[in-house]
Protein backbone atom coordinates (compact mmCIF):
# COMPACT_ATOMS: atom_id res chain seq x y z
CA UNK A 1 0.00 0.00 0.00
CA UNK A 2 0.96 3.61 -0.90
CA UNK A 3 0.39 6.64 0.12
CA UNK A 4 -2.08 7.22 -2.30
CA UNK A 5 -4.13 4.36 -2.06
CA UNK A 6 -7.35 4.92 -0.07
CA UNK A 7 -8.86 2.93 2.58
CA UNK A 8 -12.52 3.25 4.04
CA UNK A 9 -13.01 2.93 7.95
CA UNK A 10 -16.12 2.99 9.19
CA UNK A 11 -17.74 2.45 13.23
CA UNK A 12 -18.36 -1.01 13.88
CA UNK A 13 -16.35 -2.07 11.03
CA UNK A 14 -13.96 -4.92 11.43
CA UNK A 15 -10.58 -5.00 10.28
CA UNK A 16 -7.01 -6.94 10.52
CA UNK A 17 -3.97 -5.36 11.98
CA UNK A 18 -2.05 -5.03 9.05
CA UNK A 19 1.03 -2.14 10.11
CA UNK A 20 3.27 -1.62 6.92
CA UNK A 21 6.50 -1.24 8.82
CA UNK A 22 7.49 -4.68 8.72
CA UNK A 23 9.01 -4.44 12.09
CA UNK A 24 5.75 -3.99 14.02
CA UNK A 25 4.92 -7.57 14.79
CA UNK A 26 3.25 -6.98 17.98
CA UNK A 27 -0.57 -7.54 17.10
CA UNK A 28 -0.23 -8.78 13.29
CA UNK A 29 -3.18 -10.96 11.97
CA UNK A 30 -5.47 -9.84 14.89
CA UNK A 31 -9.29 -8.78 13.68
CA UNK A 32 -10.87 -5.76 15.93
CA UNK A 33 -13.77 -3.61 15.18
CA UNK A 34 -13.54 0.30 15.56
CA UNK A 35 -15.31 1.89 18.80
CA UNK A 36 -14.51 5.47 17.90
CA UNK A 37 -12.08 8.33 16.47
CA UNK A 38 -10.11 10.10 18.39
CA UNK A 39 -7.50 12.88 18.13
CA UNK A 40 -4.34 13.12 20.61
CA UNK A 41 -1.92 15.85 19.76
CA UNK A 42 -3.09 16.32 15.55
CA UNK A 43 -2.79 12.66 15.24
CA UNK A 44 -5.84 10.74 14.40
CA UNK A 45 -6.13 7.47 16.95
CA UNK A 46 -8.73 4.80 16.53
CA UNK A 47 -10.25 3.66 19.58
CA UNK A 48 -10.85 -0.91 18.69
CA UNK A 49 -11.52 -3.41 20.22
CA UNK A 50 -9.89 -6.70 19.85
CA UNK A 51 -12.30 -9.46 18.67
CA UNK A 52 -10.30 -12.24 20.28
CA UNK A 53 -10.29 -10.95 23.69
CA UNK A 54 -12.24 -7.85 23.83
CA UNK A 55 -10.05 -5.39 25.14
CA UNK A 56 -10.02 -2.21 24.25
CA UNK A 57 -6.70 -0.35 22.17
CA UNK A 58 -5.44 2.79 20.27
CA UNK A 59 -4.05 2.01 16.98
CA UNK A 60 -3.03 4.34 13.95
CA UNK A 61 -4.88 4.42 11.28
CA UNK A 62 -2.04 3.36 8.99
CA UNK A 63 -1.88 -0.37 11.19
CA UNK A 64 -5.45 -1.27 10.15
CA UNK A 65 -6.63 -2.87 7.10
CA UNK A 66 -9.91 -4.10 5.72
CA UNK A 67 -10.45 -8.13 5.90
CA UNK A 68 -10.09 -9.95 2.59
CA UNK A 69 -11.90 -12.99 3.11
Amino acid sequence: MNMNDTVSLSLGGSYVVAPDNPRKTKNRGRKCMILSFEMNDGDLDIRVIYLDTSREVLLKFSDLKPITE
